[in-house]
Order: C-alpha cells, then sequence, then structure tokens
C-alpha cells in the first residue's frame, strides 16, 4: 500500500572544577585560545539502488497479503481485526523510488472480527462496517521518501467514511524472488505499519471501541505482470 513507517538517546556528563576560581583576565585568554570549528553541513542520506528490480507495475496477491487493523476496546486490551477483500498496485521505479506510486484499497463490507451472535450471524462485523462509511476505503501515495536502504515513508490521501485526509505509512521492503507457482513472475514482499484517528474520518459510533486511535498492520505480495 501496506499502511506506514523512531528512536531518540540523550546522555549528560557533569565536570567538577578545582576550588580555585580563575580570575577574569585568564578566563578571557582561555575563551579567546579555543579554535572556532566551522558549522559543516550535512548531506542527505543516500541509499544503495535495488538495481536487480525490475521496474514495471505490480499488483497485490490477495492470497498472500493481510490488512490488519487493531483499536482498544472498553479502555482495556486492543481488539484485532482484519479485511479479507483488498487490493493494491504498485507502479515501481527502483532506480529512484520517490517516483514510484502505490493505490490500494479495501472492502468496508468485508471487516472480520471472527466474533458471531448467538444465530451465528457477523452481525458485530457488519455494525463495523456501517461505521466505516460501508464502502470502499482506498489510499493513494502523494510522496514516497526513503527513510533507509529497505525502509520508507509512504504519505497519500486516504478515503474513508466519504472524508480524504493525508495519512502515512511506515513500509518495510522484506524481499523479492521469482515463483514459478506464479507464472515465473517477480515477487516483492512488503509490510507496513500507520496510525490514524477515525474521528478525523467522522468514524465516532464504534460501539465498544472506546479509543479512537487505529494502529494499521498491513503485510503484501505483489507480483509483476
Amino acid at each position: 500500500m501496506r499502511w506506514s513507517a523512531l528512536f531518540v538517546a540523550l546522555a549528560a556528563t557533569a565536570l567538577v572544577s578545582c576550588a580555585s576560581t580563575p580570575s577574569t583576565a585568564s578566563a578571557q585568554s582561555i575563551a579567546t585560545a579555543q579554535p572556532t570549528t566551522p558549522v559543516q553541513s550535512t548531506a542527505p542520506a543516500t541509499y544503495p539502488v535495488a538495481v536487480d528490480l525490475p521496474a514495471g507495475t505490480y499488483q497485490l496477491d490477495p492470497r498472500h497479503a493481510s490488512v490488519l487493523f487493531r483499536i482498544q476496546h472498553g479502555g482495556l486490551a486492543w481488539f484485532t481485526a482484519r479485511f479479507d477483500t483488498k487490493a493494491a498496485t504498485l507502479a515501481l521505479d527502483p532506480a529512484d523510488p520517490s517516483r514510484s506510486q502505490l493505490t490500494a484499497s479495501v472492502d468496508a463490507t468485508s471487516v472480520n472480527t471472527g466474533v458471531l451472535n448467538a444465530q451465528g450471524d457477523r452481525s458485530f462485523d457488519q455494525s463495523i462496517g456501517r461505521a466505516l462509511g460501508g464502502s470502499q476505503i482506498t489510499f493513494a501515495s502523494t510522496a514516497i521518501e526513503r527513510t533507509g536502504e529497505h525502509t520508507a515513508r509512504i504519505t497519500g490521501d486516504l478515503t474513508l467514511n466519504g472524508q480524504t485526509h493525508p495519512a502515512t505509512l511506515n513500509a518495510t521492503f522484506e524481499g523479492s524472488g521469482r515463483d514459478i507457482l506464479r507464472g515465473g513472475n517477480m515477487v516483492l514482499g512488503f509490510s507496513a505499519q500507520g496510525t490514524i484517528d477515525r474521528t478525523q474520518w467522522g468514524v465516532n459510533d464504534w460501539r465498544a471501541f472506546t479509543g479512537s486511535e487505529v494502529q494499521i498492520v498491513i503485510e503484501a505480495e505483489l507480483v509483476r505482470g
């Protein structure tokens, strides 16, 4: 689309001076003697290009993909569900990944929680699908930025419940290879994670789900056509 894309360390050292305090003249001479280090600009990071990956259009293999979401239930544990119907297209430019384009979609009515009512029906899934707008949820990339040799930040327009707002996925390239079971075509593997606030898309009525933060987890294999 798969949704996307984290650490800082601080250290401090204390130096204790001797009991005597240097005179003002001494302090000034010491300060004057210290060399001035010019500020150097940092060049943008560059990463090796995976030249063995052929450019072209790749389609999601739905049999080898999962789109999960997690949301807090009743202020307690995190509840996990999936979408059974999904699709994605990646137009890959391996020489310049920033020129690649990703579009993806899931069917909001294909929510699968595994929860059945007393009659064995999936009424809970249906209520979630309605809360999500009861139609297609789509994502279209607007920018792809490499953050490492095998990672990227994908920013795009997420349309959900009839509203469109920006969303970000942090994606990882997991590997590639030709699969004889899929016509000998090149297959790419990706994972992606992202977080959205459901209330920004007007999804306010999720009954037992009290959390507004929705975590998205994607695993995907895409096949070159």
